[in-house]
């Protein structure tokens, strides 16, 4: 048996037996995990609000050799999102960003880098709601980037040669970037403006991100937001459950 502590955001619950919850939850340490919190939907409890979605925690499990399921001990609020659950629009960008990171990544694998995008990224919604789907772009782009999905933004895919900031740039069949000789202009030609946001997502926290994105055309956030989601489309081979697009 093994015991840690590590910061943790809740993503899903489920109801478990007659007063216990399955919780997913993204952790600093321990990546993706499934605890058992037991007891927790009878009145009284010892978590309390503690496990609602995208509340940030400091949780203590123990998990059995050979048990996929861990045990949730305790939990202990750092932060609540409450604030969040005001209309919607907003759960329902909750409820899609929690989606993409349980189908991405793979259960108890540590991904630090990760835990910390999405925790920035829900300050961010928190600060600017207005700014949601800016940090929602940011979000995919960054969720592809770190689990490997991503076609690099900078170097043709097949002569590796970097792209400068006049290229065309043409996005192939199968989802990476070209120059115009590689591409023999098959695909289709990426817009500068596109380009440019993609590769500003790699230099900007997510906040500042948004900020710049407040003053884009709305052709170009959905522009972008079509390109995010066919990758993820194509990765997945499915349509996310929920598809959020620009406003």
């Amino acid at each position: 048996m093994s015991l840690f502590e590590t910061e943790a955001i809740v993503l899903r619950t489920y109801n478990l037996a007659e007063a216990d919850k399955i919780v997913v939850c993204l952790t600093r340490q321990g990546g993706l995990i499934r605890a058992v919190a037991k007891g927790c939907r009878r009145l009284k409890n010892r978590f309390g609000a503690a496990l609602e979605p995208f509340t940030l925690l400091n949780i203590s499990c123990y998990q059995k050799e050979h048990q996929e399921l861990i045990s949730l001990r305790q939990a202990e609020i750092l932060k609540s999102n409450f604030s969040l659950f005001g209309n919607s629009e907003m759960l329902t960008a909750l409820a899609y960003m929690g989606d993409l990171i349980i189908e991405f990544s793979p259960p108890y694998q540590p991904n630090e880098r990760l835990f910390r995008m999405v925790r920035a990224c829900i300050e961010a919604i928190e600060s600017t709601p207005t700014d949601l789907p800016a940090v929602l772009r940011y979000f995919e782009i960054w969720l592809l980037k770190l689990e490997g999905f991503l076609p690099d933004l900078n170097h043709c895919t097949n002569c590796q040669r970097l792209f400068e900031v006049d290229d065309a740039v043409y996005v192939g069949a199968d989802i990476t970037l070209y120059c115009v000789a590689c591409s023999a202009r098959k695909g289709y030609l990426l817009s500068r403006s596109l380009h440019a946001q993609l590769q500003a997502t790699h230099k900007l926290p997510p906040a500042a991100f948004a900020a710049n994105a407040r003053a884009l055309p709305v052709k170009l956030q959905r522009e972008m937001a079509e390109f995010t989601h066919q990758i993820i489309g194509r990765v997945l081979e499915k349509q996310p459950r929920v598809r959020l697009n620009a406003q």
